[in-house]
């Protein structure tokens, strides 16, 4: 019960923004990673990003901050209400807008990351202060001593809004559509992470109870159950959604691809196949998504009646659009906002993200021939790039630069990994221009590259000044810009049409083991750019079985010494994002990265 004791007692508790308490009031679900997890780290999202003006599991351009500023005290979770309160609404200015309501279909915490998990919910929820993860769906989660096995224990009573019982194989099959949709135009990155679950072996011995066994010890395997893969999706469902669409199916358009088109646009199949808190009122692909409370909801009364995500353009809008009023939730993903968001007092949630800003290279995805597999054309636009110059032309001096997979001042930055870091090739415009010459006499290449990029602001700004950077050293450059949803994520991910895009991994407290392996590992799934290195793949090994910092510290230094040699991409800045809500917003939590859950949040009068 939400009693109104616990709101008084909550009005003298010094609040923050992430819940450390599960969808309901049960607080038994808390399950542990390694002896000494690494907590969040305070600069780096959890998902494979697009880089756009403002910045992908899993994501786009870098809107690095200039502050890693530690989030904020963990809130004491204090019941909000006893029922749905008529009229309560918050409007929640994203990053980027959703274009599917497909946990297969989304992109992570920028493109669609909080819409589905209000929906789906998740099995664990990470708490970024402890580094660990707490039961949501689940009840718990134990490690054996070398983390190749997982005992998952779910929540017993939870039906599906079509009234199915929520059932242990149900969470095998609905990951299981992660694994399978592998180079089928699925957007979502964790199919690397997913693939590491080897689902030969895993068990289901009842209907509470999933062992997983993985393919290699992953000491922060929780967190994966807190992204994409941990939002269950009615197998039941999906099954029905194939039958139906076999007969339309074609050698271009998979039947699996045609149950997520579907997803995208039919709020009732959403709705029939989920358990969240709320359920999709109203959904427009790529503009607008509108939630609503779910009456039924397992965790107990959902507080706040709806939840409208729209788009005001960038960072920047979203920011002038919450000062005006328009907003009382808003992503941010710019450091020249964050200042003035906590000089203007709003409460907020976030975490820098390491690899935040990037520029992916093409190197042959499904076999394409194109320049990016010559290393020399790699180290020449390392040699061209300067990043203070993209910081001074786009960001106003306020974006934190770096030259490293880990920035000076997170938790897995080390000074060995700086010195790996710092081999990398340098600004040296005159070594560019010779590199590029000796490719173009070499191979009879004509300089010709294509660039996409987002074109939210400042996007356009940082693609302008890469552009003229590059020709200055002799490339011919041709810039695409186009919306996330819409341009790169699909010239990326679906139709692998790129030879150079701004992009981030993300990777932060919840997803820094995820986000290396799913786009650096030769055999991932989700290796977006077809970089394949036995050096690398023996590095990320390493990273699974860290149990505690020190460990990990080392791991993340050996995958940038080898970084530093293949130059697999060029990381330009650690990304500042989060969330800024009104001050009368309690209770909202984090499931992962930052994608924040609104089944506990409540609007205090």
């Amino acid at each position: 019960m939400r009693s109104w004791l616990f709101k008084l007692l909550a009005l003298l508790m010094v609040f923050g923004l992430v819940a450390a308490a599960c969808g309901n009031d049960d607080d038994d679900g808390v399950t542990t990673g390694p002896d000494e997890p690494a907590p969040a780290e305070p600069s780096d999202d959890g998902d494979d990003a697009p880089a756009p003006a403002d910045d992908g599991d899993d994501e786009p351009a870098a809107e690095p901050a200039d502050d890693g500023e530690e989030a904020p005290a963990d809130e004491v979770m204090m019941d909000g209400c006893e029922a749905t309160v008529p009229g309560t609404k918050v409007n929640y200015a994203v990053f980027s807008p959703n274009a599917n309501m497909d946990p297969t279909g989304s992109s992570g915490a920028l493109v669609g990351g909080t819409q589905i998990v209000n929906v789906w919910d998740v099995l664990m929820a990470f708490d970024p202060a402890a580094g660990v993860s707490n039961g949501q769906a689940a009840e718990s989660l134990t490690p054996n001593d070398d983390f190749t096995e997982w005992t998952l224990k779910i929540r017993s009573g939870i039906t599906y809004g079509n009234g199915d019982a929520f059932i242990a194989q149900d969470v095998v099959d609905s990951m299981l559509r992660f694994f399978d949709s592998r180079g089928d135009g699925m957007n979502n990155r964790a199919a690397g992470s997913v693939g590491l679950i080897d689902f030969d072996n895993t068990e289901v011995p009842d209907d509470s109870t999933v062992i997983f066994r993985l393919h290699r010890g992953w000491s922060t395997f929780h967190t994966l159950l807190g992204d994409e893969p941990g939002m269950i999706v009615n197998p039941r469902i999906i099954a029905q959604l194939l039958d139906e669409e076999a007969a339309n199916a074609t050698e271009e358009t998979s039947a699996a691809r045609l149950v997520r088109n579907r997803m995208a646009v039919t709020p009732d199949l959403v709705n029939a196949a989920s358990f969240g808190p709320y359920e999709v009122a109203e959904v427009e692909p790529n503009v607008r998504t509108v939630l609503r409370a779910r009456d039924n909801y397992w965790g107990g009364p959902v507080c706040i009646e709806e939840i409208e995500f729209t788009f005001p353009g960038s960072s920047v809008a979203n920011w002038e659009a919450f000062q005006a009023g328009d907003f009382n939730a808003a992503f941010l993903r710019d450091p020249r906002v964050f200042a003035d968001a906590r000089e203007a007092g709003a409460v907020l949630s976030s975490e820098d993200q390491n690899i935040g800003g990037l520029f992916l290279f093409n190197q042959g995805v499904r076999g394409a021939e194109v320049i990016g597999k010559d290393i020399r054309i790699r180290r020449a636009i390392h040699h061209a790039i300067n990043r203070d110059i993209i910081n001074e032309r786009a960001f106003e001096g306020k974006l934190k630069t770096t030259n490293a997979i880990a920035a000076e001042g997170t938790l897995l930055w080390s000074p060995e990994l700086q010195e790996c870091a710092d081999q990398a090739p340098s600004y040296d415009p005159d070594a560019a221009a010779a590199l590029v010459e000796e490719v173009k006499a070499d191979t009879g290449w004509d300089g010709s590259m294509l660039l996409v990029h987002a074109d939210t602001d400042p996007g356009p700004e940082i693609a302008q000044a890469v552009e003229g950077m590059l020709e200055a050293a002799g490339f011919d450059i041709e810039v695409d810009l186009g919306p996330v949803t819409t341009v790169l994520i699909p010239r990326v991910i679906i139709q692998a049409d790129y030879e150079m895009a701004g992009w981030g991994f993300n990777a932060d407290g919840a997803t820094w083991v995820a986000s290396l392996n799913d786009n650096l590992l030769s055999t991932s799934g989700s290796n977006r750019m077809a970089f394949a290195h036995p050096d690398m793949d023996a590095a990320l090994g390493e990273l699974y079985g860290a149990a505690n910092v020190d460990d990990q510290r080392a791991a993340i230094a050996a995958v940038q010494c080898v970084w530093s040699e293949q130059l697999p991409a060029m990381v330009y800045s650690v990304t500042e994002e989060g969330l800024a809500l009104a001050p009368n917003i309690k209770g909202v939590q984090r499931a992962g990265a930052t994608i924040f859950l609104f089944g506990n949040a409540y609007i205090e009068n």
